[in-house]
């Protein structure tokens, strides 16, 4: 029985350490009478804050019916956070995008506010898109604590220059986050869909909106993908249906754009650009980074290389792992599961040493359907 206070000891040290690694849950279903939490965004600010953002939505079963994009910010690395609120409303003559409710995926008169989407200046602000019904695109910066600094502008006409390649019915930044490139450049992966599809969220293309004046104005990148066919891609494998991309600048100045798609190659889909906006190489897959059909997300971990992660499951959203690029994003082979439980969308935020993350987690009722949107962060060293 002497060793009973020893065994003691070291169990109350297994949990403690247990607990620690437990994730903060940020937003979960019910919140502020917000039926579901979807589409995670993280941003970490030049003062070193942390704003985490999700996409509410009133009616779990209508997706696209009244949604808001929520935040909430730590300054303290993730040990703490501010409570949520609501980050942006939509304008008072905004009208429905009737692609939604043809399809019946909103409710007629319901308006939502969609993909929350921030860029870190260096000058310690942030830069936010967001749709308002998947038909018009917002622009308004913020301080590092979120606080805007001025009204959203519509921003739309930069969407508009799309239509001559892409007559799109359904437009939307990331989800997750922009960049600022070492040249002051602000890039931000958008998507853009005929409505043909689905519930009109695909045949979509994948590009780039970018500013070279701090966000006073927006311009259009090329396509970067857009539902190859065998016929006129030339690696002879389709990239069926891309639709969200994930962006992160290499150590050697590389813009990397790492995309959702459906092709049969169960893959995700890449290409890269010197500046984010133009001359992008044709989109190919990369070895070793399955594609259950899910969001993904990028981001620099400085010196240390680029960090992706996404579910690495492919029947279900399950299992969030984090992988490691040294070499400019061609090949990912040290990895960190993030999350063995179910998990989807997730966006990643580093300082070079650290990796903080925020993730759709759990199941209710199904892996679609997250519990709870949650924080955790990682040291990179823990990608082996």
């Amino acid at each position: 029985m002497k060793h009973l206070p020893v065994l003691f000891g070291i169990l109350a040290v297994a949990l403690s350490s247990a607990a620690a690694d437990e994730p903060t849950i940020l937003f979960q279903q019910g919140d502020n009478d917000y039926g579901i939490y979807r589409a995670p965004g993280l941003v970490r600010a030049a003062s070193g804050n942390l704003i985490a953002s999700a996409e509410g939505r009133k009616n779990p079963e209508m997706r696209w019916s009244e949604t808001r994009p929520f935040i909430r910010v730590s300054t303290d690395g993730g040990k703490s956070w501010s409570d949520a609120e609501v980050f942006a409303d939509a304008p008072a003559d905004a009208k429905q995008n009737p692609v939604l409710v043809d399809s019946g995926a909103a409710e007629a008169g319901q308006i939502g506010v969609h993909n929350l989407t921030g860029t870190a200046d260096k000058d310690g602000g942030v830069h936010w898109l967001y749709a308002v019904d998947f038909q018009k695109v917002y622009y308004v910066k913020s301080d590092d604590k979120g606080a805007k600094q001025g009204e959203p502008v519509d921003i739309t006409a930069t969407f508009d220059k799309f239509k001559g390649e892409v007559d799109w019915k359904v437009v939307a930044p990331g989800p997750g986050h922009g960049i600022q490139l070492d040249s002051g450049r602000l890039v931000v992966p958008v998507w853009l869909s005929d409505g043909s599809e689905g519930i009109g969220l695909q045949a979509a293309a994948v590009s780039t909106v970018y500013s070279d004046d701090g966000g006073k104005t927006w311009e259009r990148g090329e396509i970067v993908a857009k539902h190859f066919t065998l016929e006129n891609t030339k690696t002879g494998t389709p990239i069926e249906l891309p639709s969200e991309g994930a962006i992160a600048q290499a150590a050697d100045g590389t813009v990397v754009l790492n995309i959702r798609n459906k092709a049969l190659k169960g893959q995700r889909a890449q290409a890269t650009s010197k500046d984010g906006a133009t001359g992008w190489s044709e989109a190919g897959f990369v070895d070793g980074l399955m594609e259950p059909i899910c969001q993904g997300s990028l981001t620099s971990a400085g010196d240390k290389g680029l960090v992706f992660a996404n579910p690495a499951n492919m029947i279900m959203r399950k299992s969030l792992t984090a992988r490691l690029s040294t070499d400019g994003g061609k090949t990912y082979p040290a990895s960190y599961v993030i999350d063995d439980g179910i998990a989807g969308y997730s966006d990643l935020a580093s300082d070079g040493e650290t990796i903080y993350v925020v993730y759709e987690r759990g199941a209710a009722p199904s892996d679609r359907d997250p519990e709870a949107i949650a924080f955790t962060s990682f040291g990179v060293g823990e990608l082996k």
